[in-house]
């Protein structure tokens, strides 16, 4: 019975250190050069840094480290934008709350009470012509905070907080 274990064991130590350890540093590379938000929403802004009016693109916000460039990747897989680090002139984060009208007339008045907040990061930067653009990202609640880091500390920039009034 001792055998057994003893066989199970170093099985387990065996398929530990040959499969399980390389699959995982393999992850832990890919991860270290490229940081991927997912479930963003990429607005077209227009010359004065607004929302622009027309549709929107649902994708992941990545920064990528061996690139130096932060990309918004549309769910289907292409490449929506694509900013070198350089070009980045500044960065905004900023939360909007608007109270939840839909649920307070569907659901309960209860909720006028309680505000939903939206997590936005606005970044300025110029294009190839040296035109200046605006990127607006709404980012999700669960990674906001972790997009917003990522993108300091990838591109050097501060990033500014606006306040809510």
């Amino acid at each position: 019975m001792n055998h057994r274990i003893l066989w199970l064991l170093a099985m387990c130590a065996i398929w530990t250190t040959t499969v399980a350890s390389p699959a995982f540093a393999a992850s832990d590379n890919a991860n270290a050069a490229a940081r991927k938000f997912d479930h963003a929403e990429l607005f077209g802004g227009t010359s004065t840094g607004q929302k622009k009016a027309g549709g929107s693109t649902k994708g992941a916000l990545v920064f990528d480290t061996e690139k130096k460039i932060i990309e918004f990747e549309a769910q289907k897989g292409s490449e929506v934008v694509s900013i070198p680090y350089a070009q980045v002139k500044s960065l905004l984060y900023e939360q909007a709350s608007k109270p939840r009208y839909t649920e307070a007339v569907l659901i309960s008045p209860m909720f006028l009470l309680a505000h939903s907040k939206k997590h936005y990061l606005t970044i300025q930067y110029t294009d190839a012509n040296g035109t200046g653009q605006y990127a607006i990202v709404q980012l999700d609640k669960k990674n906001a905070q972790q997009a917003v880091a990522a993108a300091q500390a990838e591109t050097g920039k501060n990033v500014e907080r606006a306040e809510e009034k």
